[in-house]
């Protein structure tokens, strides 16, 4: 339904007065402009009319309707969105570059209009835009307040000789609070400045000088980096802010200017202190176990009657009881822990919430034909199926969308250019799905009379937007009668949940060896 909204513009309230059509609300801006908004409500929460917003702050778009996109120019970014999907594209006009924002929810289409999650859009235009953006839900007040501050908020650099070294200058028009620096023995160095934007075509015209040899220029939605390639006496790099200005000071000390003692306890107590914090941040600390189907979703029927939802629930609290004992320092999240229906959207939701290092769905496998003699357990990595049988069983795992209220809007479309989206939120933490299913396989084989089908790939919706190494486990067949007798059994589920843990014991002991040996990129989470 679309109500009323008022707007603030330039810090001027603007009342907004329903007309005839009550789905439409109109405000003058002054004498002459009059703007329209529109907002649309849902038990899923608020979208607003993207057109309305780009009208007030005065963007050009385009829209696409053979492709179902709208495209726009927001400061030095082209921005992407597409129908019924959660994924923003945003291009870098300058270097071309592209990175994708995920929301939790999707854009949608009306009558040739398109909506966006306010909650989740707001923050990234506010950060792109430059200036305050901020809805109030009980006056249902959208407050755009322009800024008089420069475009860019780091618009050049300026290198001079200093008796220690050089003196490096980031001109900044606002106060640079969140800067890391990391000088490598090759000879670069990365200055990332977190919540600022950079005037990429003024950085480019920086002619390289003294120490510095080259400098390059990476603008992400959230921060920027400067890196810079230095000459080979440069040892050590601080930051500043300059106490009359909000520029930025970067001091490179050469060797002829620091001692070898002074600077190998420097280095010596940096990166044990550095690397310290990369083993805390990127720890296995917490597991998510989602116990498939529930509530009014019973899941497969088995060949007596046994329901799937019963089977996976019993595995998941044994399997989580096992890792409360055993693994100290590891947080169990589960997804339910009862018969209650949890969407499958929701589930990753919970895992991502809570901080999930590794994401697992437990679920039985069935065939319409019972009994039948197929068996064996499966283990998926989220990409899209490659055989026949991959594809089959996730289409049943990914039909109980239809027990979701509104699943049509949410999940309608997800379409092959969906599916590369994901796989690009996702690249960065398959190495490590991988390996996790390799060892879980391994085990599962190794202690149950169970055939191993292997590791496969297939397009299961509930393993979409997790960010944290995920799989989805096919226990078995609940159609064959021997293995159903083993997964509604308490011994069978104990013994199931035995060979996960094993194989979850197994990976943890991997990657903490690889955490005390080197520091993990973002993948190793």
């Amino acid at each position: 339904m679309l109500l009323p909204v008022l707007i603030l513009i330039a810090g001027t309230l603007v009342p907004l007065s329903a007309r005839q059509d009550a789905s439409r609300a109109y405000g003058v801006l002054n004498a002459t402009d009059t703007l329209e908004v529109a907002l649309y409500d849902s038990s899923a929460g608020t979208w607003f009319d993207l057109g309305d917003l780009l009208g007030v702050v005065k963007l050009p778009s385009v829209v696409n309707d053979t492709t179902r996109k709208i495209e726009f120019l927001l400061g030095q970014y082209l921005i992407r969105v597409t129908d019924r999907s959660p994924f923003i594209v945003l291009t870098e006009r300058i270097s071309n570059a592209s990175s994708v924002y995920q929301m939790h929810r999707i854009a949608l289409r009306r009558g040739g209009r398109f909506f966006l999650p306010l909650s989740e859009f707001l923050p990234l235009f506010e950060r792109l835009w430059g200036g305050s953006v901020s809805f109030n839900a009980e006056s249902r007040t959208l407050t755009l307040t322009s800024s008089a501050k420069p475009a860019f908020d780091i618009s050049g650099v300026e290198i001079e000789r200093r008796v220690n070294g050089y003196l490096l200058t980031v001109l900044a028009s606002k106060r640079l609070d969140d800067v890391e620096t990391w000088l490598k023995p090759d000879g670069w160095l990365f200055v990332t400045i977190a919540n600022a934007t950079a005037d990429s075509l003024a950085l480019q015209r920086f002619k390289p000088a003294g120490a510095v040899r080259k400098l390059l220029v990476f603008q992400s939605p959230t921060s920027v980096q400067l890196t810079f390639q230095v000459s080979p006496d440069v040892e050590q790099a601080e930051t500043a802010t300059d106490p009359t200005s909000n520029d930025l000071l970067i001091s490179l000390r050469t060797r002829s200017e620091i001692t070898a003692k002074e600077l190998t306890a420097r280095k010596k107590g940096e990166a044990r202190t550095n690397l310290q914090k990369e083993r805390d941040r990127w720890k296995l600390d917490v597991i998510v176990i989602d116990a498939g189907h529930g509530g009014k979703d019973p899941g497969a029927i088995g060949v007596t009657g046994v329901r799937e939802k019963n089977i996976t629930l019993g595995v998941a609290l044994k399997l989580g009881r096992l890792i409360e004992r055993s693994m100290k320092g590891v947080k169990v999240v589960y997804t339910r822990t009862s018969d209650k229906f949890v969407e499958l959207y929701r589930r990753t939701q919970i895992a991502n919430e809570a901080g999930g290092k590794l994401f697992i769905s437990i679920h039985c496998n069935s065939l319409d034909r019972k009994p039948s003699r197929t068996n064996g357990f499966e283990i998926y990595l989220l990409r899209p199926g490659k055989t026949e049988d991959a594809i089959t069983i996730a289409a049943r795992e990914n039909s109980v969308i239809q027990f979701e209220e509104g699943y049509e809007e949410r999940y309608k479309k997800l379409t092959e250019e969906e599916f590369i989206m994901v796989t690009m939120a996702q690249s960065s933490y398959m190495k490590y799905s991988e390996q996790f299913a390799a060892l879980a396989a391994k085990s599962m084989a190794r202690q149950l009379k169970i055939r191993n089908s292997g590791v496969k790939q297939a397009g299961f919706y509930v393993l979409v937007g997790a960010s944290m190494p995920n799989v989805l486990v096919e226990l078995g067949y609940i159609s064959n009668k021997k293995e159903e007798q083993l997964l509604r059994s308490a011994k069978g589920q104990e013994k199931i949940a035995q060979a996960l843990f094993n194989g979850i014991k197994e990976y943890r002991a991997g990657y903490e060896k690889a955490l005390r040996t080197t520091a993990p990129s973002k993948g190793s989470s």
